[in-house]
């Protein structure tokens, strides 16, 4: 009977050690996520990233299927070459 005590209370132990291990982890990848957003987002990026992910989601539902690497990153490229010619545009006129 002292054997199976043992064990049960070597089980909970255990998951009672996985569950705040879990925990631990968890909330390190919230800091991190946190903290790289803070260090290395800006307004004009999260904006071109955004049209990028709703141009692929539009195009996704068109075609039925998933996009492929390359149609991935042609998308993304675009909307922030558009972003940065859009930059370029203002500069001139705040020139003139």
């Amino acid at each position: 009977m002292e054997k199976y005590l043992f064990m049960a209370v070597g089980i909970v132990f255990g998951i009672a050690v996985s569950l705040y291990l879990y925990a631990i982890k968890r909330e390190y990848d919230i800091k991190r996520i946190k903290n790289d957003q803070e260090y290395y987002s800006t307004q004009k990026l999260d904006a071109a990233l955004q049209g990028a992910v709703e141009e692929m989601q539009t195009k996704m539902k068109q075609l039925n299927r998933k996009l492929t690497e390359d149609e991935k990153n042609d998308i993304i490229f675009e909307h922030l070459n558009e972003n940065e010619e859009n930059k370029e545009q203002t500069i001139n006129k705040e020139i003139k």
